[in-house]
């Protein structure tokens, strides 16, 4: 009988078609990543309230969101270390979720990233010759 070899199932951020020794292709991946549909508007709402149940987050979170997609994505996100999940142990069963460590590292950049989009935004309603 032939053994089967089983593969550890890439993360989100395993970097699909990059090619070695490419310096972009993992800035590439990560822009894809938190382009994905309610990824970074997840992270978002976790940095703000902490730790939410599922329910609760997919009723928080603009737009309608199934729970199969909300649930895909925090599967994600808990694959990539930025969400944890904590199954509380009552009847019915309670999860939890919250952004780990490297999640609220996300969540500071991406404040960053939106104080430098809203700074561009003013510039360029300025136009390009006006100073800072």
């Amino acid at each position: 009988m032939r053994s089967q070899k089983t593969r550890a199932k890439p993360s989100a951020l395993s970097g699909g078609g990059a090619q070695p020794g490419d310096a972009g292709c993992r800035v590439d991946d990560f822009v894809k990543f938190l382009a994905r549909e309610w990824t970074s508007q997840i992270i978002w709402k976790l940095a703000r309230e902490k730790t939410m149940r599922f329910g609760a987050l997919r009723r928080a979170l603009p737009g309608a969101v199934s729970a199969r997609v909300l649930s895909k994505r925090l599967k994600e996100l808990e694959s990539c270390g930025l969400v944890s999940r904590r199954d509380a142990a009552t009847l019915p069963l309670r999860v939890e979720y919250s952004l780990t460590t490297d999640g609220r590292r996300l969540d500071a950049a991406l404040r960053r990233g939106e104080a430098l989009t809203e700074r561009l935004r003013k510039r360029a309603r300025r136009g390009p010759s006006a100073p800072d």
